[in-house]
Order: structure tokens, then sequence, then C-alpha cells
């Protein structure tokens, strides 16, 4: 009889448990789309609402479609609402987009740099899309890096999965970008066709006479494309991106 008792009094309590965790569950993906959690943050970043309201910068802070972030000397992990991840590197703008509107984009990069870890997608589910002034960039699930300059050249480098950028031109052609290529896209142009990394730093190396082997300092060895942004963040007087 205890025994009967003790498991009515356990089925009760988990009975009673049970719609608490069914109110905690919409909290969770309450997110409308297109809106992102700040998930960490270091250093000087300011948030500003759709209608131009600054947000305190704290973790956990959500922010709505056409919220504004700037970074000055800081950065900022954002958790999106379909579980994608974005890292705004320092010196960089960013306004969060509702792909259910315009042209689909989930945000968009006017300055500064980004590395983006994006969910993958099934084959029937819209396609993860983001804007710069020059590029429209559409993935289904990849990690890429987009830097755009003050002279609103977009850089974009893929590390996993497969990328396609277009130009801003009408009639533009889109280039497909696999791992370990690149490419760059100035204002109202075609992207360029993808370059090899590996193989740029191997012509670099042997222009300068280097070779692997006898490299003493391997994290100075940069392509021609890095070289280009280093010298335009300099120029920009950012050179710590």
């Amino acid at each position: 009889m205890k025994t009967l008792l003790k498991r009515i009094a356990l089925l009760f309590a988990l009975t009673m448990l049970c719609p608490a965790s069914q109110q905690d569950a919409p909290q969770l993906a309450s997110l409308p789309v297109g809106s992102a959690t700040v998930a960490d943050l270091k250093g000087e970043v300011t948030f500003h609402s759709a209608k131009g309201e600054s947000l305190l910068p704290q973790r956990g802070l959500a922010l709505a479609a056409e919220s504004t972030i700037d970074t000055g000397k800081g950065s900022v992990l954002l958790d999106l609402q379909d579980g994608s991840q974005v890292l705004v590197k320092p010196h960089s703008s960013v306004v969060l987009k509702s792909p259910d509107a315009g042209v689909g984009s989930y945000l968009e990069l006017f300055l500064g740099k980004l590395i983006a870890t994006i969910q993958k997608r099934l084959q029937e589910a819209p396609p993860f899309r983001m804007g710069t002034p020059s590029a429209v960039i559409t993935v289904r699930g990849t990690r890429f890096e987009v830097e755009v300059t003050k002279k609103k050249r977009t850089y974009i480098q893929v590390f996993e999965g497969v990328v396609e950028v277009q130009g801003l031109m009408t009639g533009g052609r889109p280039v497909m970008i696999r791992p370990g290529f690149s490419t760059e896209v100035d204002l109202d142009h075609d992207p360029q066709q993808p370059r090899n990394l590996m193989q740029e730093m191997r012509e670099f190396d042997d222009r300068r006479g280097n070779s692997p082997e006898n490299e003493t300092e391997p994290r100075g060895r940069e392509t021609q494309g890095q070289q280009e942004r280093t010298t335009e963040r300099e120029n920009d007087g950012h050179p710590d991106q």
C-alpha cells in the first residue's frame, strides 16, 4: 500500500512539473524571425533598436530586426533566431534584417568584418542570405568570413560548405566559393573568380624566395588579397581587425 501511495505521489509531482516545463519552452523559441541574442561581448560595443533607442550592452540582450550593432574596439557574438552564430569583429557596423521582408536577408554588413557559422538548411527551407554594399551572399549551412572596406569592397573567404556570391548589378553572374577559396566584389561589379588561398600563399612564398621549411614566421605570410585588405585597414585607421 505504501509503495502504491509513493507511486501516486511521484506521478502527481511529475504532472505538476510538466505544465511549468511547457510554459518555459516557448520562451526559448519566442524570438521572432530576424532577431538575435547577444551571447557574448567584449570591449566597446553599442546597440540601437529599430527606433534608434540606445540599448544597454549586456549578455542575453534580445535584438529585434532592424536593430543596429556598432563595434569600436570591441566585438560581439550573436545567436541568431535560427540557431546560427555570427561573430562581429572590431570596427564593424551591422544591421539585423527580417528574411520575411525585402530580399530575404538576415543581416547587412556595412563596414568591418564578421565570421558566420550558419545552421544547415533542408532542401525545402529558404537559404541564409546576407548583404553588403556590393554583394549578396547566400548559403545553406557553412562557415565563412566577410569583410567590407570603406571603399565598399567586399571580401569573402570560405572555411566550410559552399557560398554563393553575387554582385548587385542587374543580371550579374554569381560565383560559387568552396572551402579554402576566396573572392572579392567591388561596387557595381561582378565577383572575381575564386582564388585558392593555399596556392596564393605558395606563389607569394615563391616570389619572396621563401620555402615553407625555412619560414621562421609563418604567421607573417599573407596572400596578395590579405595584403590589400591590411593596407586598406591601415588607410582607414583600423589596422587591428
